[in-house]
């Protein structure tokens, strides 16, 4: 791959750009590509770029037959012109790094998002994608399936697994008993997925076409998941030495697909997760021996003030667990035992936490009857149950 000096970096980043920056193309490129097929490609690509931060599905210039996989990128790619620390929204400015030809009108596009500060260039973040030509313009799809097209595949029910040697069945069947789970309380018809099983997170953002993030630096074990045409993307790094997949993490993209992330209030979905799937590996049943244990050394112990102070009950701060989300399990808990999953829908989307929680103790008290008045009394009974 060529290289950029960093005095040509520097003159280049430097430069005046517009509210939306356009692609940067290095004075001393050699794309080995014909100058209207550089110019097509270029129009389309800063055409692309423009829209990124728009609904995934909205964006013209991306191959709709590759939406799924393609959306997952574009997640990954969304922001990435930001320097939150210096508070400058187009500090990193889109490289073309480079193109190629790979015949039958595919093109392979490489590109760097670099910023120039303190005399040194800042790479935020690397990515490659492929480029299709048609009637003059380009449509971009991900290199995810041409990344992992030699891999084998089983279908287990409506999941294909991709997979390179072995599959992990126990984890695989464990996956889909936990989506049918979540479908049934989200009245989720079952749609397809397609499941990359990866041994790393570094290897899923290989095969996805992240070359380098910055965001992720040293993260062993993660996944990106994206929904998009009524089916899901997921690419699966691995959540521990022994699971595969993130039982409470998997409930937050369930979620996602029937409730925008502008009204999910955040403890009582945190709360449904540690319910449903633990939370950091630890079971639910463990979570619960945690919290009584923390009960025991806090007899006095204040619920509604704690559930306003954003509280941990672990001594773990790598894996902290927080009052305000146990206390919202047992409550959802107590909430689908005598009314099923419908009022938890409504405390769900009762909004973003707000400093006063007013939005919170307000819904929660009209579809369970629980107040600011009786919220102590009744979390205290509902932990002698448990």
């Amino acid at each position: 791959m060529k290289r950029i000096t960093i005095f040509t970096i520097a003159i280049l980043l430097g430069s005046a750009f517009s509210l939306k920056a356009q692609l940067v193309i290095p004075k001393d490129e050699r794309f080995l590509i014909d100058s209207l097929t550089k110019q097509q490609l270029v129009e389309s690509l800063n055409h692309f770029l423009d829209q990124k931060e728009g609904p995934n599905q909205e964006n013209t210039c991306v191959l709709k037959s590759d939406l799924p996989a393609m959306s997952a990128l574009l997640d990954e790619m969304k922001g990435m012109d930001k320097n939150v620390k210096l508070k400058d929204d187009h500090f990193y400015k889109p490289v073309l790094e480079n193109i190629v030809d790979e015949g039958n009108n595919n093109f392979l596009v490489q590109l760097n998002y670099m910023g120039y500060a303190d005399g040194l260039p800042m790479l935020r973040a690397s990515f490659r994608i492929m480029a299709k030509k048609d009637d003059g313009k380009f449509y971009f799809f991900s290199v995810l399936i041409r990344n992992t097209v030699a891999w084998k595949i089983k279908k287990i029910d409506y999941i294909n697994f991709h997979f390179k040697d072995t599959l992990n069945i126990s984890e695989a069947k464990a996956y889909l008993k936990f989506v049918n789970a979540y479908n049934r309380r989200l009245i989720l018809a079952p749609e397809p997925i397609a499941y990359y099983e990866c041994d790393n997170f570094p290897e899923v953002l290989q095969v996805l076409g992240v070359d380098y993030k910055s965001d992720y630096t040293g993260i062993r074990y993660d996944d990106i998941t994206a929904h998009e045409n009524n089916a899901t993307v997921e690419i699966n790094g691995g959540y521990t030495e022994n699971s595969r997949f993130d039982r409470h993490d998997l409930w937050h993209d369930r979620l996602h697909m029937v409730l925008s992330t502008d009204k999910i209030n955040r403890p009582v979905d945190e709360g449904c997760a540690y319910l449903y799937g633990g939370s950091w590996g630890t079971p639910w049943p463990e979570v619960l021996a945690i919290f009584k244990k923390y009960t025991a050394d806090h007899p006095d112990a204040d619920w509604l003030k704690l559930y306003h102070g954003n509280v941990r009950f672990n001594a773990d701060a790598q894996k902290p667990f927080y009052v305000a989300y146990f206390i919202n399990a047992l409550i959802v808990q107590k909430i689908e035992n005598e009314k099923g999953f419908a009022p938890v829908m409504e405390l769900l989307g009762c909004g973003k936490r707000q400093e006063d929680e007013e939005n919170y103790f307000k819904a929660l008290e009209k579809v369970s009857g629980i107040g600011k008045g009786d919220f102590n009394k009744v979390f205290g009974e509902l932990l002698k149950k448990d």
